[in-house]
């Protein structure tokens, strides 16, 4: 199938139209085990998917009766779905569901093997597929008995943060997002992992990618209400990265800045489960 990929000023829903897929597709969700600790259930599943055979994930949730909130998590690299699981057991606590899965750089070795063994469109369709398999999650916890389909949220962390940027423009079920040292484009994570890319390969790279960087996206949030988290010390993108990525995003939204390098810190992680909770009316939390 042929994707044609819109210049850098087309409207959002043509640009949306790259990351459309058929909902009538199974999402064939296996379950592997289950166990239950202090009241919440920790179930070990998989789904089918695009750019990997199948995505394992961990679906968190209280034990009981009554309607829940659905977060999906997606890890930075270095991580996998286990990376937010201590959150999502305190959340779920609250009377949440949280989705974590585990993406592609799970895997980091062979992920960046193949990133870096891959012509630029090459990896702009893989990517494609990665956020249809992120967003597929989403149609997980729609689908989920006793969710409430008006209290669903996002967090993503650098990478994800990427593909959250994305998903909160094109993804109307979102109602709320926070989005963790995340910049607006593709081009400046591969830049950091390849210091090797210059000059015109470099201007290839760039303009190949341009349609499906997460800057062209994040102003199209709404519903989505965003909340921004960066890190004073963090070495791996400059300041104005994170100023331009928040910047482009429209209102609601909040920006935090914390004494923390890229992967943040407690005071970060309390500041993101009180907006959570508030934003999604968690038990617990003010309103």
């Amino acid at each position: 199938m042929e994707i044609k990929f819109p210049s850098s000023i087309a409207p959002l829903n043509e640009r949306s139209r790259i990351f459309s897929y058929d909902r009538t597709l199974s999402l064939d969700v296996k379950e592997a085990a289950k166990k239950i600790e202090n009241g919440i259930i920790i179930h070990d599943i998989s789904y089918a998917g695009f750019a990997q055979d199948r995505i394992e994930a961990f679906l968190v949730e209280p034990q009981g009766v009554g309607t829940r909130a659905g977060i999906v998590f997606v890890h930075p690299g270095p991580g996998n779905r286990s990376t937010f699981l201590d959150e999502a057991k305190h959340l779920a606590g609250m009377g949440n569901c949280c989705l974590l899965i585990d993406a592609p750089w799970s895997d980091g070795a062979r992920f960046g093997s193949r990133a870096m063994a891959s012509a630029p469109e090459e990896l702009r369709l893989w990517y494609i597929q990665m956020t249809v398999d992120i967003h597929r999650s989403f149609d997980i916890l729609e689908n989920f008995p006793r969710i409430d389909r008006d209290r669903i949220a996002f967090v993503g962390h650098s990478f994800g943060a990427l593909f959250g940027g994305i998903l909160t423009g094109v993804e109307t079920r979102i109602t709320s997002s926070v989005l963790m040292a995340g910049v607006g484009s593709f081009t400046d994570v591969a830049m950091l992992n390849n210091p090797g890319l210059v000059g015109k390969p470099l201007e290839t790279f760039r303009a190949v990618m341009d349609p499906i960087d997460p800057i062209h996206y994040i102003g199209h949030a709404l519903p989505s209400s965003l909340f921004f988290q960066f890190g004073r010390n963090d070495t791996f993108f400059p300041r104005q990265k994170f100023l331009d990525f928040s910047g482009a995003a429209r209102d609601p939204k909040r920006v935090d800045w914390y004494n923390a390098d890229h992967y943040l810190n407690e005071a970060a992680q309390i500041d993101r489960r009180e907006w959570l909770g508030n934003r999604l009316r968690l038990a617990g939390t003010s309103s």
